[in-house]
């Protein structure tokens, strides 16, 4: 075994070992999420390219350890012995598995990639993006299957030893289809990508996470643009561009995988839950306490003096289409008038139910509010109900 093969061998099953421990985390994740029963199409498909991903590592080191294949010099094709033949023969028909496999592995993870898109994008004009991103990755899956079976003439040249076709053993026309339609689409998915990450309300260390996984997706692009040219460049032409084709399958699968995995590490280290984000907390001691959101994207809050009024009279925050700010300065004048209208002596003395509350608010619950979902902003809170003499609601103790 050369150094080259040892090398070869320890980079490629290294890289798939990690590959496939991340696709195994990841479906723990999703099966601990919904359920086995409820895993959804990104999650078939991601089944569908482990199956393709170890063909492509058996098939690659079945290529290196062989006899080579019909791609010779004019050396090697004079010294052709029967042996040899037969070898590269066998080594022939793992190179077209190999590029079969390849296919599979990486439109399996662009749709997995992009089911993953549409879901990130319910409701958001991207998703009209998406779906024409859908169509071209369809497009470029069935022009690239058909560029590598016609582009050999008749087919069973792709392992005739030696080939009467230069494109049944240099598979050029096919690599440059491939190149365009792989390329082209892992583009988009990052024009369409970044723009989301960056409108994202999450802070600094959140967000370099996934600057990370796409600074990844950057480098399969780089991996698919040096394959090309290890296997098409006359003067680059080595084994070294299947180096690269791994490399490139194989971080596709990481990309891929590893944003699955962010609700299982949320699980197991709960203090990610809250990382990046300031926990700030608010006590407030009187009739009520009202967050308002609106336009404004910082945290309010407003503090209601306690104060003898009732509390039946105001409508719900939810029900309110203005500025909350009016609304409080309007329940104030309100209280003022009661006071100064009702004559103390004619009023009995009733009773009042008095809450003093302690609210604790979360920066990452407010952030619900700033999107506009304010039905899902509810505080925690903790307090004690008593009785007190009042004069305006008539209530039992």
């Amino acid at each position: 075994m050369s150094s080259f093969e040892n090398y070869f061998a320890r980079e490629t099953w290294a890289l798939y070992g990690f590959g496939i421990l991340v696709i195994i985390l990841r479906f723990g994740a999703r099966i601990r999420k919904l359920g086995i029963a409820k895993i959804q199409a990104d999650d078939y498909l991601m089944i569908n390219a482990t199956i393709w991903y170890t063909l492509l590592v058996v098939s690659i080191n079945k290529m290196i350890f062989g006899g080579g294949s019909n791609f010779m010099t004019s050396d090697e094709e004079a010294a052709l012995t029967t042996e040899t033949v037969r070898e590269r023969i066998i080594g022939s028909k793992w190179v077209f598995v190999s590029e079969q496999a390849m296919i599979l592995t990486l439109w399996s993870l662009k749709l997995c990639m992009l089911f993953i898109y549409r879901r990130m994008t319910e409701g958001l004009k991207q998703k009209k993006l998406i779906n024409m991103l859908f169509a071209w990755v369809a497009c470029g899956f069935v022009g690239t299957e058909l560029c590598l079976f016609l582009a050999c003439r008749p087919f069973a040249q792709y392992w005739a030893v030696p080939a009467s076709n230069v494109q049944c053993a240099s598979y050029q026309r096919y690599e440059i289809a491939e190149f365009i339609f792989n390329t082209s689409s892992d583009i988009m998915m990052l024009i369409i990508a970044i723009p989301l990450l960056f409108s994202i309300r999450l802070p600094v260390q959140q967000k370099a996470i996934l600057l990370i996984i796409f600074g990844m997706g950057v480098f399969v692009v780089v991996a698919a643009i040096l394959t090309k040219i290890y296997c098409l460049v006359p003067s680059l032409i080595t084994y070294v561009y299947l180096n690269w084709y791994f490399r490139e399958a194989s971080v596709s699968v990481y990309v891929t995988n590893l944003p699955a995995l962010w609700p299982l590490l949320r699980d197991v280290f709960p203090h990610l839950k809250s990382w990046g984000f300031e926990s700030r907390k608010a006590s407030v001691s009187g009739k009520t306490f009202l967050s308002s959101a609106g336009n404004n994207r910082r945290q309010s809050r407003n503090r209601v003096n306690s104060k003898s009024f009732n509390m039946q009279s105001f409508p719900r925050l939810a029900n309110i289409g203005g500025d909350s700010h009016q609304f409080l300065s309007q329940s104030q004048e309100r209280i003022n008038e009661m006071d100064d209208d009702m004559p103390k002596q004619s009023i009995p003395c009733t009773l009042e139910i008095q809450r003093d509350v302690t609210f604790t608010v979360e920066k990452e619950l407010h952030d619900d509010l700033e999107s506009g979902n304010s039905e899902h902003f509810v505080p925690q809170r903790r307090g004690e109900t008593r009785c007190t003499s009042s004069r305006l609601e008539s209530r039992k103790c």
